[in-house]
């Protein structure tokens, strides 16, 4: 029976109880076996949300971070645990620190007494939580510093935690005097390393026409006066600029954690060997401004400023802006909108091209050195379908621009905030000021995106979210939005202006169990190695690794200090040796570093006595696989490396996930195996859970030795969305048959327009479901996307066309035309 036609039967029986013991139910194309009651589903109301959004596995619901007016340009401590940000009090822009452990908020710079009143701006925090800088025109520090006239400044404060004391600003942009250099360029924040000992700003650049900047490094460990305090960035030309275009000098720095790399933009030639100044498209126009990178430490200084938004070394035509720099400057994430850095299906330019995010490895092949050759292409395009990775093709760009690159520590994760609405299945509706917009993040190893405020009942908050900023690991992303009220689920806050919200999530780790199988009395086995697999999202810092005793820890990479980014591993080798004859068992543990940090454990086994099997390979990854569906297989030989033929008696499937392996053929079983002889086990991977899963495949002999070998792979789900029709009249109902969904999880239903969702159902324990579903009124006719999307970015879509609904006809009557 086809679903339109089980759907039509079931109509003209409506209205039907849903019933509170479920069928099985299966929904494929064109067929459907009845699972569960369909029952008709209410449209749902666009009303005002009185619940906070709930999120997917792994993310965390957003919090409201201060109730401060007009809270902006948020700044985040590396553990996530503080968060500076502007906003305004007694009609004044200031500086505010929240402490999202005690939720308590304080004004860091409120103005003294004895001085005039004005606006501190561009706050920003350094990684370790100490030291805030902010541009301001209060003279905090009245002997260096005035109060009259033009009198922005740079100044930093430690916080009390860390041994400052409350509003002791120190005053950071000083001429070579020591007195305030006053006019310190406010178009852009100040840059500061982790420590908080090393920063830079944009101000005047000597000699050139007003409004042409340069950057100064200051290094606050050096005392005023003392040579090194005060460092002028490389790659300014010594001339003044020409009168040809429009020039800005050099802005916007971004500080590597050591303070060592410096990233900016200028509108010169900055990495030429005689750096000048740049063209534009247009004379009297703007020159084009470009994204370096200066290595401070660089031994041939000559050499260390490096373009970023370029391609073999030739700057874009268009240029760059907007730069954002990991932790210790190896990535660098820039916005342009030019259409020949990276080969790419772009969108098409009306006025201007749309801007896309762009990311520059520094260091392609990961052997820790900057700036060589580059073994692969170094500049990849981030704001496109699955971050840009193409398994087929070029990457398609999003179809709008994208803006505001922020970065993790590692560089792997980049938040952006975007109009484009091909970059996920649904779109989120648009609202706020010009720099607002959906807010994502791209998994770059895992090639993969995700809405940060995302959740069934999600579809109607609007992509109102500007200027985000991650936690070192990107477990914490903060954020301003136009749409505190909506995304909080508090009418309170339907009122305010922005507001600052931080979402925090948690990444999926898996590890494997591990079995050394029989090994010789008091002698300690080979080295083997299970690996943590980070599925995202977020990295993941390990703090504690930790086995049984009888096991040992040998090596390996999870080690505090290292980031594993969401889609890598990092390695644990442990050996055993038995010390009795007996079978051992013990649990290996990883925790994360921080309070809410994940964690994985597994089991490790292993027996005492005489090696007589071995099993090669001894771990395998599959390919990845389809919840459901049989996948990849292994062929294990099993090898006698005894001196004796042996009879094995035993295969089985144990460890984390045997349900989700199978035992397809084998030749081992109920036979002898000469020494040096040979078995084979194969083994197909048919995974009933998304994400990694893992078994150990255990072979056994008569008398009880054994040997394992660990199977594992990765499994997504692909649901599917099926119809009754795809042409309909708005206001007639449309059946909906869904399958491949995880199970027992609310699936919500509607357009990929950003409106309030049609309808939430719940899968059954197969994932699947039937309903009908009223289509409004409201609704436009034309083509639409319907979309079904769950928790763990599983995501259907159909396409259905509405046709304008049957207008009334009134019956004719005689003496009116008709007789």
């Amino acid at each position: 029976m086809s679903l339109a036609t089980t759907l039509r039967a079931m109509d003209r029986t409506r209205p039907t109880p849903r019933s509170t013991r479920h069928r099985r139910l299966a929904v494929a194309i064109g067929a459907v076996c009845l699972a569960a009651a369909i029952v008709p589903v209410a449209p749902t109301r666009a009303a005002a949300p009185v619940a906070p959004v709930r999120p997917a596995p792994g993310l965390g619901a957003a919090s409201l971070v201060a109730d401060v007016a007009s809270a902006s340009e948020p700044s985040v401590s590396s553990d996530g645990r503080w968060v500076v940000f502007g906003g305004v009090v007694d009609g004044r822009t200031s500086v505010f620190r929240t402490d999202r452990n005690t939720g308590s908020t304080a004004e860091l710079s409120p103005v003294p007494s004895s001085v005039t009143s004005g606006d501190t701006i561009h706050p920003l925090l350094s990684s370790d939580g100490c030291v805030v800088v902010a541009i301001t025109e209060v003279a905090f520090d009245l002997f260096r510093d005035n109060d009259r006239g033009d009198r922005w400044d740079v100044y930093r404060l430690v916080v009390p935690e860390c041994g400052g004391q409350p509003n002791a600003w120190e005053l950071v942009s000083t001429t070579r005097r020591g007195d305030a250099r006053d006019g310190v360029f406010t178009d852009a924040p100040a840059a500061i390393n982790r420590s908080g000992a090393v920063i830079a700003y944009a101000h005047q650049l000597d000699g050139a026409p007003d409004g042409v900047a340069t950057l100064s490094v200051v290094d606050v460990t050096v005392p005023v006066g003392e040579p090194g305090r005060v460092t002028q960035v490389a790659g300014m030309p010594a001339e003044a600029p020409n009168r040809a275009y429009s020039y800005r000098g050099a802005t916007d720095p971004v500080l590597s954690d050591d303070g060592r790399h410096l990233a900016f933009v200028a509108d010169t030639t900055a990495s030429a060997a005689l750096p000048g100044w740049a063209a534009g498209p247009e004379l009297g126009g703007p020159a084009t401004a470009q994204v370096y990178v200066w290595d401070r430490a660089a031994a041939d200084q000559r050499r260390a400023v490096q373009l970023m938004s370029g391609r073999d070394g030739i700057p874009s035509d268009a240029g760059a802006r907007s730069p954002a720099m990991s932790a210790d400057g190896r990535v660098v994430a820039f916005v342009s909108s030019d259409r020949t850095l990276v080969p790419a299906e772009l969108p098409p330019c009306g006025a201007t091209c749309p801007t896309q995010i762009y990311r520059f490895d520094r260091d392609t092949d990961g052997n820790g050195v900057f700036d060589e050759l580059a073994r692969r292409p170094p500049l990849t395009l981030v704001s496109a379908v699955d971050a840009g990775v193409a398994s087929i093709g070029v990457p398609v760009a999003g179809d709008a621009s994208s803006w505001a690159p922020a970065l993790d520590a590692g560089g792997t994760s980049v938040a952006f905030v975007t109009d484009a609405t091909n970059l996920l299945p649904s779109r989120r509706g648009g609202g706020g000021g010009p720099a607002d917009g959906d807010l994502l993040v791209a998994e770059v190893l895992l090639g993969s995106l995700r809405r940060v405020v995302e959740g069934a009942d999600a579809t109607a908050v609007p992509g109102a979210h500007s200027n985000p900023a991650l936690s070192r690991t990107g477990q914490t992303i903060v954020f301003e939005t136009a749409a505190p009220g909506a995304l909080l689920g508090d009418l309170r806050l339907a009122g305010s202006d922005r507001a600052i919200v931080a979402v925090d999530v948690t990444p999926r780790l898996s590890l494997a169990d591990l079995d050394f199988g029989t090994v010789l009395l008091n002698v300690e086995s080979a080295e083997l190695y299970v690996r943590v697999q980070n599925a995202g999202p977020g990295a993941f810092e390990p703090a504690s690794v930790d086995v049984s005793s009888g096991f040992r820890i040998s090596g390996g990479s999870c080690a505090r200090g290292i980031l594993v980014a969401p889609g890598a591993t990092c390695s644990i080798y442990l050996t055993f040796r038995p010390t009795a004859i007996r079978g051992y068992s013990g649990t290996l543990s990883v925790t994360g570093r921080g309070d809410e940090a994940p964690a994985v454990s597994a089991n490790v086994r292993g027996a005492a006595g005489d090696p007589v099997l071995l099993a090669d390979p001894g771990g395998v990854d599959l390919a990845d696989g389809v919840v459901g569906v049989p996948g990849a297989s292994v062929a294990v030989d099993i090898t006698n490396v005894g001196f004796l033929p042996t009879q094995i008696a035993g295969i089985a499937l144990g460890g984390a996930h045997p349900d989700d392996f199978e035992i397809t053929s084998q030749t081992c079983r109920n036979r002898f195996v000469n020494p040096d002889a040979t078995c084979v086990v194969e083994v197909q991977f048919t995974p009933t859970e998304a994400g990694f899963r893992s078994a150990l495949l255990v072979v056994t002999t008569t008398i009880g030795e054994y040997t394992s070998a660990v199977v594992g792979g990765f499994a997504r789900y692909e649901p599917t969305l099926e119809t009754s029709t795809s042409v309909l009249r708005v206001g007639t109902q449309l059946g909906i048959g869904v399958n491949g969904f995880p199970p027992s999880t609310d699936v919500s239903i509607g357009f990929d327009d950003g409106s309030a969702p049609l309808a939430t159902l719940q899968t059954n324990e197969a994932g699947s479901t039937l309903a009908i579903i009223p289509m409004p009124l409201r609704v436009r006719a034309g083509e639409h996307r319907l979309v079904a999307s769950a928790a763990g970015s599983a995501v259907a879509s159909a396409t259905v066309v509405l046709t304008a609904p049957q207008r009334g006809v009134t019956p004719g009557v005689p003496g009116y035309g008709l007789g």
